[in-house]
This record gives structure tokens, sequence and C-alpha cells, in this order.
């Protein structure tokens, strides 16, 4: 399949408000940690290496990149209503025009079903492993919130609903096997995996910081960043492409876990947020009435 249909198809849409879980998690610090294993599981596959790869500036200009992608995808959650729904508008539309031809000489089209309903899929494993690592497992009835907020998120983003799978066991099913069957280890994936990438990262565009303090910064941070991205990697993802895993790591790890749990528990909620999150629920506390759409259909 390589066409989507048009949005106006889709009869439902219901914004995700201050009452969710989804709120909770979306812009949490600790969400952060999962995201560069996300992008690696996103990049693997074919059509997303070939658009990433020809379109993004994910090597050159990394903290722009960053900044436009909050700003584009994060008030699909963080808004009220009506421009949650605009800015998942704005975000199928903007994929339209990523098009092109692969290394292969195959064509390929970012709004491709499978393409792009799988970098959605993603982020609902990294919730999940997020907590399970992070935090505490998420209860029966909690995971089923949590599926449901991702199903709907993913309506909101111009995902199909027969893209998205119905259950958590039709999920793992689908997960399991798209990195089984599917994902390659392409040149995206393979450059964010490299022993140098987060070692090379350029500094971010403030005048404050010397470049020698960032260089500083870089060594030990980029270090951290390469370790975790390899840790937070599903472990059938790391078996299949042999990325090094040794039981001493994952012991550093299980040890790193347990102390971000206890730094986590003695951070006040409010700062556990990124600044986009804590503005909307300060608005949400404010303007009740303004989000009162998302808790009902429309």
């Amino acid at each position: 399949m390589t066409q989507t249909p048009e949005r106006s198809r889709r009869d439902v849409l219901k914004p995700l408000g201050p009452d969710s879980m989804t709120w909770q998690d979306f812009g949490s610090w600790r969400f952060n940690l999962m995201l560069p294993q996300a992008f690696v599981l996103q990049v693997a596959h074919p059509i997303v290496d070939a658009g990433v790869g020809e379109h993004s500036v994910y090597k050159t200009d990394p903290w722009g990149r960053a900044k436009r992608s909050t700003a584009l995808l994060w008030p699909i959650v963080y808004a009220r209503p009506q421009k949650a729904i605009e800015m998942g508008v704005k975000l199928y539309d903007l994929h339209r025009s990523i098009k092109g031809v692969d290394k292969h000489g195959k064509k390929y089209f970012s709004l491709d079903p499978e393409a792009y309903s799988w970098v959605h899929i993603t982020g609902y494993d990294a919730t999940i492993r997020m907590h399970e690592m992070l935090g505490k497992s998420p209860t029966t009835e909690e995971r089923t919130v949590m599926f449901n907020e991702w199903r709907q998120l993913g309506l909101l983003m111009g995902i199909r609903e027969q893209d998205l799978p119905v259950n958590e066991s039709e999920y793992w099913a689908y997960f399991n096997g798209m990195i089984e069957n599917k994902l390659e280890m392409g040149e995206v994936a393979s450059d964010l995996l490299a022993h140098n990438h987060y070692l090379e990262i350029p500094k971010p565009p403030v005048d404050w910081l010397p470049d020698t303090a960032w260089k500083m910064i870089r060594a030990v941070v980029g270090r951290f960043l390469r370790f975790n991205l390899r840790a937070t990697l599903p472990h059938q993802f790391r078996e299949k492409f042999d990325i090094p895993w040794s039981k001493g790591d994952e012991r550093r790890f299980r040890l790193w876990c347990r102390f971000y749990r206890v730094m986590y528990g003695l951070t006040p909620k409010k700062m556990r947020l990124i600044p986009m999150a804590r503005k909307a629920f300060e608005d949400a506390k404010k303007h009740p009435e303004a989000y009162r759409m998302s808790a009902s259909a429309r």
C-alpha cells in the first residue's frame, strides 16, 4: 500500500486530556531516555530509513531537529482539543512531501501505511518498558487505559484504524514480527548505533556554553547516552543485529535504574515534566472548561 485516506474519512477524533495517563508519560523527562531507542527502531524500517536519510538533518542539526519535532508532535498531546486535532492534521500533511527513490532504486513514501504507523507503534513499547525499567510495572487495568490512549493518539496523527492493533496481544505479535521479519540495519540505524555517534554531537546553539566545557560534558554524557541506547533497545532487536550487551552491562543498567527510581521519587511531580507539559497542565488547571471536549466523542 502506498496511499492513505484523507483525514476527513475518520469520523471520530478524541484528543487526550489532562486526566489521561499519556499526559503524565509523554512529556516526562524519563520518556526522553526511551526516545533514542525508539528512533533506532523506527529508522530500521526501510522506508523510514530512506526518508530520514534523505530529508532529515539529525546529524548536522540534531538540536534544531529535536526542537522542531517537539514543537510539531508534542502539541498533539499537550494542547486544547481543537489545537490538538489541528496539529495532528499538520503532522500528517507535512509527511506528504517526504517521498523519493531509495538507494536500491525503489520508490518510497512516508505515508505508506505500514511505515507511518510503525513510527507510532514503537511508542507503546517504549512507554511500557519505561515504566518497567524506570518506575513500576503498570497494572492490567493501567495497561488497558494506556493502550486505548495510544490508539487514540494514533488516530489523531492520521493513522487509519485498521493499521493499529486492536489489543495488546495483537500489538506484541505485530511488534515482534516486525523486528524479526521486516526491520533492517540500514545506514541511519547503523549511524545512530555507531561507537562515536554521541561523542560527535555538535554544541547546542547557545552563547553561554564554552566549547571546552561542551567537550567535557559531551565526553561524559555521550558515553552515558550510548550505553542507555543499547540498554533500552528491545532484547530481540539486540540479538537480531548482534548489538553487544553483556551480563556486566545488564547489572550496571539495573543499578542505574534503581538509582533513577529513587531520584525520580524524590523529584517534585511538576519537575518530572518538560516545560511544554508543565505549561499544559497549568493551562488545564486554570481553564478546565477548555478541555472538556477531550472527555467525550466529537
